[in-house]
């Protein structure tokens, strides 16, 4: 089985960028859910109608459509997975430990509060999906993707009634996920509200000791 290691946390929490730059540091592919969702529902590929469909809907993505984004995207090459935005419920988290040589979960630890402050500076490029925060991570032009030129935007899961949604889903579904992991004492809790260096370091310090 492949080694991996996932992150959790409240939207907002640094999840993605921490998850890039553990995947860069160990040379380990990296796997956004989210943004796999969201490529296959713009490429119009027929896993992307299932799933846009039932966002529509309202509703979550169900987990057996979730483990199929996983399996068609895991590279044999790969020496390991990093994961971001997976697992979010109890089952896709099971589904993890059979699956995986899961070595290490991070909680990062965030307020609601400050996950608001941050998600409301996020911005993505329209064209190549490319992720800015205008605190932490601007463009060098305003409002233009450094990579290509594109024009930048909010994610519609971004806007206020997408946030507070989201952050019912995370305490209902989610954050029992933080119990589970310590139950199988695979659970680090990374305080997030410090600056990205910070968390990385704390993240490889824990890994490498």
């Amino acid at each position: 089985m492949k080694k991996s290691y996932a992150f959790i946390g409240i939207q907002g929490s640094g999840k993605g960028t921490q998850a890039v730059l553990l995947a860069e540091a160990l040379e380990y592919q990296h796997i956004n859910i989210g943004d796999l969702l969201r490529y296959n529902v713009k490429n119009k590929t027929l896993l992307g109608a299932k799933v846009q469909s039932i966002i529509r809907k309202g509703e979550l993505v169900p987990d057996d459509l979730v483990f199929e984004v996983i399996e068609n995207k895991v590279s044999l090459l790969s020496k390991g997975v990093v994961f971001d935005g997976f697992p979010r419920t109890i089952n896709q988290a099971e589904h993890l430990l059979r699956q995986f040589d899961l070595l290490r979960v991070f909680f990062l630890d965030l307020t609601e509060e400050s996950a608001i402050e941050r998600i409301s500076a996020r911005r993505v490029c329209q064209d190549c999906g490319e992720n800015y925060n205008l605190n932490t991570q601007p463009p060098q032009i305003e409002n233009v993707c450094d990579r290509c030129g594109g024009k930048l935007a909010i994610r519609s899961d971004d806007r206020p009634e997408s946030i507070h949604r989201r952050f019912e889903e995370f305490y209902q579904q989610t954050s029992p996920l933080r119990y589970f992991f310590e139950s199988h004492r695979l659970l680090s809790v990374i305080p997030a509200a410090g600056t990205i260096e910070e968390i990385s370091r704390q993240i490889l310090g824990l890994i490498m000791v």
